[in-house]
């Protein structure tokens, strides 16, 4: 049935709440939707529901949907509790599928956008996969596997109507062979998504903070983000940072010394830090990247221990020096990385909103 001239498109969102990077990548994309005069409503839990209220307001509607919390190991054994949480993960993809057959009966929206939700999709409502992970790398020693994932994952995917890569497609790209093999059929490559724009000149807030600083950026599950945390604390004794916590809830700032504390920023006083920063200290979580390469910044990467994805991307992009990588038990060398980091080229400087609006005027003509 078309769409009368009058009647407005509904688009249903839905992130995964692993940390907030999935949250944060889909405001370019809720924003596309807002300003070609869509209905959107956000579908989430945890963290990335509570950030998506913070940043969109009134301005979508929400939902609570119920996802998988992965456990994290305190050591690098991430596949191993990953596998051990296999069955579980299978059935929370189910429920999701069953929840959104129910939802969408209910809301009836035209457009369904999932980043990285495997159930978050219908038959009989044009739903788009977002991912920058067409290609799953395993741990060395478990590269028998990767076949087998991949066969798993290209087939979760193929179930959606489109699939949307967050990157480049070719020399430019900041995923490498995570995504730039392209085999799947209905495979676009929408640019960077990335919540702030490097072409806008963030304020000075009202705060006391330094004129000149190192920026760390804290994120992911725990427990690992309290032990980067904690470790890095001690590592930038007697140095001007600013940390933002990654934690969500009430915005609380506190001083220690010269140590500047943020539980989070909104967008104009992370996008100030971080166009204002000198170095980025970070996970080379892919949403982050996205966030750095807006600005083009030098940076340390510190993976998550056992996250083969991000030990790729931080590898990758220490071998064609862009940035600086250290293992999380290699902290106490963090001065001479920050070092190296300083005189390297860092990030190439990255943005094109374009290609994002494009593949949304796409799917809004698809539906009418």
């Amino acid at each position: 049935m078309e769409k009368t001239a009058k009647s407005k498109i509904k688009v249903l969102v839905c992130p995964l709440n692993w940390g907030l990077g999935h949250a944060t990548r889909m405001v370019p994309v809720v924003n596309a939707f807002l300003e070609q005069g869509c209905d959107v409503v956000v579908a989430a839990s945890g963290g990335a529901l509570q950030y998506m209220k913070d940043e969109f307001g009134n301005r979508t509607d929400y939902l609570l949907y119920l996802g998988k919390e992965i456990r994290y190991s305190r050591g690098s054994g991430f596949f191993a509790r990953l596998t051990l949480q296999m069955p579980s993960l299978l059935y929370f993809i189910w429920a999701e599928y069953r929840w959104m057959q129910q939802t969408g009966k209910k809301l009836q929206p035209d457009i369904i956008i999932s980043d990285n939700r495997y159930g978050a999709r219908s038959p009989h409502i044009l739903s788009v996969f977002v991912t920058h992970q067409l290609f799953i790398r395993m741990p060395r020693g478990m590269g028998w596997m990767e076949g087998i994932v991949r066969a798993i994952n290209h087939r979760f995917i193929r179930a959606f109507h489109h699939c949307w890569v967050p990157d480049l497609e070719g020399e430019g790209s900041l995923s490498g062979a995570l995504s730039q093999k392209k085999i799947l059929e209905e495979v676009r490559f929408v640019g960077i998504l990335s919540r702030f724009s490097g072409h806008t000149k963030y304020p000075q807030p009202e705060l006391d903070l330094p004129e000149s600083f190192i920026l760390v950026i804290l994120s992911g599950p725990e427990p690992q983000r309290s032990i980067l945390e904690n470790a890095l604390e001690k590592q930038l004794t007697g140095k001007s940072v600013v940390f933002f916590r990654g934690i969500t809830g009430e915005s609380v700032f506190v001083k220690k010394g010269l140590h500047y504390w943020f539980n989070h920023g909104d967008n104009a006083l992370m996008g100030f830090a971080l166009q204002n920063c000198e170095l980025v200290i970070c996970r080379s979580g892919y949403s982050s990247l996205m966030d750095l390469s807006v600005f083009g910044k030098k940076a340390v990467l510190l993976p998550t221990p056992g996250q083969t994805e991000q030990e790729y991307l931080a590898h990758m992009l220490a071998q064609k020096d862009c940035v600086a990588a250290l293992q999380q038990h290699e902290v106490q060398n963090l001065n001479s990385a920050m070092e190296k980091a300083l005189g390297l080229k860092g990030l190439s400087c990255i943005e094109d909103k374009d290609l994002v609006n494009e593949a949304v005027k796409y799917l809004i003509e698809k539906v009418r």
